[in-house]
């Protein structure tokens, strides 16, 4: 049992229109492994980025690159794109502000794909539970990678 008893039920969506990817297709190992957490990618078709969960933003990455959302005792990290740190925040523009209250029809954050693969850089956008192994005894994904799906898909839940 975790440090924290989570109760209830948590709908997890795509965070953006795209190609369903597996965790462990991840092109990036630290991700790939679990290590962050669990959680699932986007290849993304579309340059909106909505939050995949009801919440609350708690952290906005100076990079504009990701954002923190607190969902009950889950942290969910909506990560946009593989090293796109090193992009200091070019190809993004942040939508909302620390303490906003959001769900899935929330956008975040509008990115610009073209710059970050002129970047060569993988656009993959990842939704993590980064206190996963704390919070949550049961994560499911509900469609199978490889699927498109819109930003409104249901694609995972917790129990």
């Amino acid at each position: 049992m975790g440090l924290f008893n989570f109760k209830g039920k948590t709908d997890f969506y795509a965070p953006v229109t795209g190609e369903l990817v597996d965790l462990k297709d991840v092109s990036d190992e630290v991700f790939a492994s679990g290590a962050m957490g669990e959680g699932y990618g986007v290849n993304p078709k579309d340059s909106t980025i909505y939050s995949p969960v009801k919440g609350q933003i708690s952290q906005l990455f100076p990079t504009k690159h990701a954002v923190g959302l607190q969902c009950g005792k889950m942290e969910v990290l909506v990560h946009i794109g593989i090293d796109t740190v090193d992009l200091k925040g070019k190809p993004f523009e942040t939508l909302v502000k620390v303490g906003d209250k959001v769900d899935n029809s929330t956008p975040l954050v509008k990115v610009d794909f073209d710059q970050i693969k002129q970047a060569k850089k993988d656009p993959v956008t990842l939704v993590m539970i980064t206190n996963s192994k704390d919070v949550i005894k049961n994560f499911q994904s509900l469609v199978a990678a490889k699927t498109e799906v819109n930003h409104d898909t249901k694609v995972a839940e917790t129990k």
